[in-house]
């Protein structure tokens, strides 16, 4: 094996990252990749559905948070396929925003669309670490 193809080998194991500025035009840029990856990890076309959904969902939540307590940091948002504890797919999305008043709405169609939600503190207040598992394709 050349190296080359040794290290692009290696990188496809490695999660992706992204950061972008809280601005509702970004979402659809990593509602792609979550799913492109989704894809990857040999997801059907449903739960190719429920990852797009769910991405968008949680991208759009961290912009609208970031954008209510006037927070101009960058949402960061992971996406990983490689089988950490046992899920097939983790999507982390981290904000920067205050803690405010929770979307009931929005957490209860995340709930819904992901096999596992959690929801906890993030680098400023609460709520602003999302992550969301999906488990092994059937």
């Amino acid at each position: 094996m050349s190296a080359l193809a040794h290290e692009s080998a290696v990188e496809s194991d490695a999660p992706i990252a992204l950061r972008f500025l809280p601005a509702p035009e970004h979402v659809r840029t990593a509602r792609l990749v979550g799913v492109a990856v989704a894809r990857r990890a040999g997801f059907d076309d449903v739960r190719l559905d429920e990852v797009r959904l769910a991405v968008g969902e949680v991208c759009a939540r961290a912009v609208r948070r970031c954008q209510t307590s006037g927070v101009p940091a960058p949402v960061t948002v992971s996406i990983d396929d490689s089988g950490v504890d046992g899920s097939s797919l983790r999507v982390t999305v981290v904000d920067r925003a205050t803690e405010q008043a929770e979307d009931p709405v929005s957490l209860a169609l995340l709930n819904g669309l992901a096999d596992v939600l959690a929801v906890s503190d993030g680098p400023r207040g609460a709520g602003g670490t999302v992550v969301m598992d999906w488990n092994s394709p059937v």
